[in-house]
């Protein structure tokens, strides 16, 4: 015999059954959320670039970025930041698990984490970068903390530049002890180093 459906018999069922109604919708969220995930449109590697900056970022840089993709990199489709929270616990391993991973092109980081880094050849030396030298060297502008020493080859290397010779970059972010470098598997070099001298100009002046 089959069961009448009424006020009173559809209580019933949703008093027993309503947790399945329910594990139905929180599944559907997820299928849909994880479709929308897998089939999101990425920029390529050699069509970002992805900056990583421990401390506080001003929310007027991501204008700035923006400037510049337009302006100076109209082939980049996307200049952004990522900032990171580098506490004594948890700092160290979320900073190493993103090195590894190859996240990030530019890191701006503090003087430890980033000597830490440089001794471990995280970084691209800079100082065959003529255009970047050249333009500190025209306003005798000393970049000596920022050349550090790998321990595996024993060479001597300009791994990052102190962010104390950019006054202009104060106006975006923490500049105190930071020094801005290049992560060594970046994979879009060319375009990178390219927005560094970028950078460099516009916070010299």
């Amino acid at each position: 015999m089959k069961t009448p459906i009424n006020s009173r018999t559809l209580r019933q069922h949703f008093t027993y059954n309503w947790w399945k109604y329910l594990v139905a919708v929180i599944a559907a969220f997820f299928v849909v959320d994880l479709y929308y995930t897998v089939t999101t449109y990425r920029a390529p590697e050699n069509k970002k670039i992805e900056l990583y900056i421990s401390g506080v970022v001003d929310d007027s840089f991501e204008d700035y970025l923006e400037s510049v993709r337009a302006e100076s990199l109209p082939d980049m489709e996307e200049i952004t930041y990522i900032t990171l929270t580098l506490d004594d616990t948890y700092g160290p391993m979320q900073l190493s698990t993103y090195i590894a991973a190859g996240e990030g092109d530019i890191y701006i980081l503090p003087r430890d984490n980033f000597v830490s880094l440089a001794s471990q050849t995280a970084w691209v030396p800079l100082e065959d970068e003529t255009e970047l030298m050249n333009l500190f060297e025209t306003l005798g502008t000393s970049l000596q903390s920022g050349w550090r020493r790998d321990t595996d080859s024993g060479e001597t290397h300009l791994y990052g530049i102190p962010l104390s010779v950019l006054p202009g970059a104060s106006k975006y972010m923490t500049t105190d002890s930071a020094y801005l470098c290049v992560l060594v598997t970046n994979g879009n070099t060319e375009n990178v180093l390219k927005f560094l001298r970028i950078f460099c100009e516009d916070m010299i002046e």
